[in-house]
């Protein structure tokens, strides 16, 4: 009786016809279709979360919210701004607003040097004991905060800035942050003292 051996079957070629396809593939091939599987069998990539403010980890949020056109402006400070016990033209932190994507992308700030906030931010309260704070340019006040709203001025921004596109009236979509925004504005100078400043530094 004759009995016939057959090849080992590592050493055969693939019967079928996908298996031989994949054999003739380059081993760099081989090994891309191999991340490319995995990739797709770890499913799509989670969307990165959105932010809440754009202050830095260290400093303080004194206010945060979305606004209309879905970004995110917040009211940012140095460390322990808002527990600052001197006057409010002592403090020697910094102050600024800053305009992002919910992705964490900060697209603008204002001013220019955080350490000059108190050019161009102030504190003034109403007759009804209410108190108001803004943010201004060398055109005027444009941004508002207060304890239960905020609104601005679109023509007095900074040049660049993306509130024009922003309906006049109420300047956020929703609150996110106003957990600290009373002793915020308490560390702003009061508006009297702002305009003096101001019209000292522009000869009036």
């Amino acid at each position: 009786m004759n009995y016939k051996i057959s090849k080992p079957f590592a050493m055969q070629s693939p019967s079928h016809p996908t298996l031989a396809r994949l054999s003739a593939l380059p081993v760099t091939a081989l090994l891309a279709l191999t991340v490319t599987v995995s990739a797709c069998a770890a499913g799509p990539k989670a969307a990165p979360a959105s932010v809440t403010h754009h202050c830095k980890p260290q400093e303080t949020v004194g206010f945060s919210c979305e606004l209309q056109d879905r970004r995110v402006l917040s009211l940012c400070g140095s460390p322990d701004f808002d527990q600052f016990k001197g006057e409010a033209k002592d403090n020697p932190g910094y102050a600024y607003v800053a305009i992002g994507t919910k992705q964490g992308q900060v697209q603008f700030t204002y001013p220019p040097n955080p350490e000059d906030y108190k050019k161009h931010m102030y504190f003034w309260v109403s007759i009804s004991a209410w108190p108001h704070m803004f943010v201004a340019t060398d055109k005027g006040s444009f941004l508002h905060f207060s304890l239960d709203a905020s609104d601005m001025s679109p023509e007095n921004a900074p040049e660049g800035w993306p509130l024009s596109a922003i309906k006049s009236g109420s300047l956020c979509a929703r609150r996110i942050n106003r957990d600290h925004i009373d002793s915020y504005m308490a560390q702003m100078i009061n508006k009297a003292d702002w305009e003096r400043s101001r019209n000292k530094s522009t000869g009036q």
